[in-house]
């Protein structure tokens, strides 16, 4: 048992050692985590589970427990012991801190931002914090305020690869692609194995309609990341956008493999099911959008237009119902709720189907409006992203963007 003991706290002291290195001073790249090292977490779980039956009023033990659920991958779990942590040592920072960036994952970033500032208030004065603080200030608008917290964090870790991401995800935010675009690439210079640069510029890239340059970053980042959901889903917008369609959805079927709860990769997979008549496949792509996230931009009217094609006509009324009650200015959902109750109508009271009419718009236009909408990730918007006009300089300064190989 005491060589279990000794074995288990050389893991810990591995893991969480690596957290609290000092970032101001080192660039070293982390391993990918592999099979090796989430079996070390695993034990090391099983170890702090142990602990915490014999000790339950040890808040570092939640704290530590949280961080490795944080390397499983076991969100809630890390979430419930960081809470445990917190009700026993309420005024402690660094808790605070792994709150925040567990709630930043779990997409609850309204309360990971105020988790955040009450670690700021505490005094909790590393990079790490200022850098999370950056992000989540520029994702509620705060621009003044996310550029103050992102120049803190560098003139701490001036080599800190992610403090350049954001900072260059602010500047593509505010309509400077150029300066993002560079600043993103100095982050990757910095941090080679940092997973949203590659996706963010995956995007970037694909919106400027610089495909090669965009593959070529998504081909980097799959490198490193060959499992990562977002990267696979980015490689299917690009597809997507050059109509080259069966590359697209092999890359939206990656990034569903993944990670099933990527329901935007799903939302476009059931728009080429949709163009290729694979009514049964759409459909079951929508009720799946739906059952994640029922607000979705357009998903009653594709959901609807799915049913109806498929001689579903309640299903399809429902939905072109709930899509008008939602936008009363939805003029295609109203036009395809009054053919579908027509048609019910005549089947009901004659056993037959109407005249065929004329669509009101034909499907390759709603296509168009519908993929190019549901271009940007939901998480980051970016509103404008194309370079500045006027450049003052002699040399070509887009060649200098080129991501080193």
């Amino acid at each position: 048992m005491r060589a279990l003991t000794y074995i288990v706290s050389i893991c810990l002291a591995m893991w969480l050692g690596g957290c609290s290195s000092d970032e101001r001073q080192s660039t070293r790249i982390p391993p990918l985590p592999s099979d090796d090292a989430l079996k070390r977490a695993e034990i090391g779980v099983n170890y702090l589970t142990a602990v915490i039956r014999r000790s339950p009023r040890n808040s570092l033990n939640y704290h530590k427990r949280a961080e490795l659920y944080v390397v499983l991958r076991n969100l809630p779990s890390a979430l419930e012991d960081i809470n445990e942590a917190l009700d026993i040592s309420p005024s402690n920072g660094l808790y605070l801190l792994s709150k925040a960036r567990i709630l930043r994952q779990l997409k609850r970033n309204d309360e990971a931002l105020a988790a955040a500032r009450r670690a700021e208030v505490l005094q909790q004065d590393t990079p790490e914090l200022y850098i999370l603080l950056g992000d989540l200030t520029q994702q509620k608008m705060q621009y003044r305020q996310a550029k103050l917290y992102l120049s803190k964090a560098l003139q701490m870790a001036p080599y800190e690869g992610e403090a350049y991401f954001y900072n260059g995800l602010l500047d593509a935010r505010q309509g400077d692609t150029l300066s993002g675009v560079a600043l993103m690439q100095r982050a990757l210079e910095l941090k080679p194995r940092f997973a949203p640069a590659y996706v963010e510029l995956t995007t970037i890239h694909t919106r400027l309609h610089d495909y090669i340059q965009a593959k070529d970053i998504n081909d980097q980042g799959l490198r490193y990341f060959p499992k990562e959901s977002a990267l696979h889903y980015a490689r299917g917008i690009m597809y997507h956008n050059q109509k080259r369609l069966d590359s697209a959805l092999i890359a939206y079927r990656a990034a569903i493999k993944f990670d099933s709860s990527n329901y935007a990769a799903d939302f476009q997979a059931g728009i080429i099911y949709l163009k290729w008549n694979s009514l049964p496949s759409a459909i079951q792509s929508f009720q799946k959008v739906m059952r994640y996230n029922p607000n979705y931009p357009q998903i009653n009217f594709l959901l609807g237009t799915a049913y109806d094609k498929h001689g579903n006509l309640e299903g399809a009324i429902e939905q072109y119902t709930l899509a008008t009650q939602l936008d009363a200015n939805d003029w295609r959902s109203r036009g395809r709720l009054y053919r579908a109750q027509q048609r019910k109508y005549y089947l009901d009271t004659y056993g037959t189907l109407p005249p065929a009419s004329p669509e009101i718009t034909s499907e390759t236009d709603e296509e168009k409006e519908i993929s190019e909408k549901a271009l940007d990730p939901e998480r980051v918007k970016i509103n404008i992203l194309t370079p500045r006009l006027e450049l003052k300089t002699k040399s070509d300064t887009i060649r200098s963007l080129k991501i080193r190989q």
